[in-house]
């Protein structure tokens, strides 16, 4: 498995959130993040969704070069700026992959005994395992068109 830069998040995993409010990290998400490397992990509430989303530091540092990308005065990098920097929370883990959620992530994601590690490929998703059936519902309808619209990549990686 690829680690740090060019890691990608895949699949999809259900923990339990015990009586601590602890909950691991999916072993294969801990091999992307090289948590023996940085011990954290950043988690944003959704500005579309009741989930959360997450990555390590090369996901912040794309998030950020697509917006230093935006006018910088425009209305939407204000924004993006200002829901980033004041919501993103980095969250310690400990030497097993857990992480004690704030109550106000948990809050948003509505999580309550158990969540969904949701693969995003540069990130992943934080759901409440209940809620995520119907999204990943409208994705695959989207999906199923979209891939239509796929082109094969050519030698320089472009589409021909």
């Amino acid at each position: 498995m690829r680690r740090g830069a060019g890691a990608r998040f895949f699949g999809s995993y259900v923990n339990k959130i015990d009586a601590k409010g602890r909950l691991a990290t999916p072993a294969a998400f801990r091999r992307v993040l090289d948590l023996a490397t940085e011990n954290v992990i950043y988690c944003l509430p959704s500005t579309e969704e009741p989930c959360l989303e997450c990555g390590g530091a090369e996901y912040i540092d794309y998030l950020l070069e697509m917006i230093e990308d935006l006018d910088p005065y425009s209305e939407k990098r204000i924004a993006l700026e200002r829901a980033i920097a004041t919501q993103m929370t980095p969250v310690n883990t400990d030497p097993e992959g857990r992480i004690n959620l704030p109550e106000d992530l948990r809050t948003h994601a509505q999580l309550n005994g158990k969540a969904l590690f949701a693969g995003h490929i540069r990130s992943f998703q934080i759901w409440n395992p209940e809620l995520f059936s119907a999204p990943l519902d409208a994705a695959k309808k989207i999906a199923n068109e979209a891939k239509r619209s796929l082109r094969n990549p050519t030698a320089n990686g472009g589409a021909e």
